[in-house]
Order: C-alpha cells, then structure tokens, then sequence
C-alpha cells in the first residue's frame, strides 16, 4: 500500500529535475500524476517513465501565468480520474539574477508572474476539487529568502517565494475550514540536473574541477553533501498525502543542515 493509492496529484513545473522527481516519487506511492509544463517534450519523456514504473498518468502542456492554462489542467484531472486530492506548485522562474541596484524591473515582474500570481491562480482553480476530497496544496519555496547567498544572487526570486510563502500561511487558514492543508517546502541546494549544470558552468568559468565547486557549496552543510531532487521530491509527496494531513501553515527547510531554525 502506498500513501497515495487512489489518489490524485496534480504537479506543475515538470521539468528534468525535481518535478521528474516528483512524478515518480508520487507513482511510486501509487498516485495517479497528472503533469503540467510548457515543454511538451519533457512531459512526454516523463509521463513515459511513469507509464514504464506502472504508474497512471495525464498531462497537458500548461503555463501557470495564463488562467485558462490552470483550469485545463484541473479540468483534465477531473477528467482522466474523477478526483484531485493534491497540488504540487514546482513551476517556478529563477533564472534572474542579481539584486536591485542594477535590476531590471519588468524581469522581476516576470518572476512575481509566475511564481507568486501564477502558483496561486493554479492553487485557486484546484480548490473546488481539493475541497471535495480535503486534500493537500504543497509548495515548493526556497531556503533563498530565509538565507540569502553571495553564491546565487537572487534578489527577485528570493523576494517572490517570500511572497509566496506569505500567501501560504495566509491560504491555510483560508481554506483549513474545508479541510485542505496547506504546506511549503523550502530547499536549499539540490543536487540534479540544475545545479549540476551550474557547477559545471562555473567550473568552467573559474579553470576549475567540478568538485572543487561542488565542495565549496557543500562545505557549510552538516552532512557534506548536498540534499537530492530525489530526496526533497519524497517530502514533497509525504506533504501531499494523508500523512501530513494534521499539518498545514508550515515551512520544512532541506538543505542538508547548511542552516537551521
């Protein structure tokens, strides 16, 4: 028996990394997964490894900053399987950085349009069917606006997840009398194929090995290594399912003990 047997999951952002992870994490706990992105490439390649782990699967290509994209999304859930019982916003922009000084304003309100108002138009077209079956919204935050670092320097995407997690407790007590709980993840660095990309690409740009970098990032952690897409896509699930079902309003950092609060 897994924690989502008969269930159904939303999951938006799915990309290479955590959202695959999360995909599989979530078919592996029996969940139906019902995947959103704007690369239909990608949500091929993943429905297709989903499909080959035994799991159910639908997905239909959706930008979150676009309404009618978030309703679709719902709609082919309800659709395909007759129910959502969890959300799980991934879909995030953090391809901007830098701080104010220097900043260009309309990319920093790119980024607030996707990870601030569009995670929280999907969540609201979610609502009506969550409500109905008490289910689980779960965001993915970041370690970033709780612990900001000279490494990345990300002024914009730190500033819309503080936002965003503004809106998370605020949103738990909003629709907790419904019986929907409302959680936040915030990871640190995690190892997959984003990070690994920009380990690579600073390597390159210092005349360095790899791990020389990839040591410098991990040497603040207490386990020494970083957390993995893998390992922080399992809590994601855990927050989703019935399990976490007494909590709501609650940030879990996964950062592998680089700090803690």
């Amino acid at each position: 028996m897994g924690d989502l047997d008969g269930r159904t999951v939303i999951i938006s952002g799915v990309g290479e990394g955590l959202g695959r992870e999360t995909a599989l994490a979530a078919t592996r706990q029996g969940g139906n997964v019902v995947l959103g992105a704007r690369t239909e490439a990608t949500l091929e390649k993943v429905a297709s490894e989903v499909e080959a782990a035994g799991g159910k699967v639908a997905w239909i290509r959706t930008d979150i900053t676009n309404a009618d994209d978030c309703q679709a999304i719902v709609d082919l859930a309800l659709k395909e399987f007759g129910r959502i019982d969890g959300l799980i916003n991934v879909a995030a922009l953090d391809a901007v950085f830098g701080g104010l000084l220097d900043a260009d304003l309309e990319q920093w309100k790119q980024v607030f349009d996707v990870n601030f108002f569009g995670t929280l138009t999907l969540c609201r077209c979610a609502i009506p069917a969550l409500r109905d079956q008490k289910g689980s919204i779960v965001i993915v935050s970041s370690q970033t606006h709780h612990h900001p670092t000279p490494a990345a320097f990300q002024t914009a995407y730190g500033s819309s997840k503080a936002a965003l997690s503004a809106a998370m407790r605020y949103l738990a007590h909003e629709v907790g009398p419904d019986g929907i709980n409302v959680n936040e993840i915030a990871p640190g660095w995690m190892w997959g194929p984003p990070v690994e990309g920009y380990v690579n690409m600073m390597s390159t740009s210092r005349g360095v090995d790899p791990d020389v970098v990839l040591s410098e990032l991990c040497a603040p952690m207490a386990l020494q290594r970083m957390a993995t897409d893998e390992e922080v896509a399992e809590s994601l699930v855990f927050f989703a399912s019935p399990r976490a079902g007494g909590t709501t309003g609650q940030t879990l950092l996964i950062n592998a003990g680089e700090i803690v609060k």
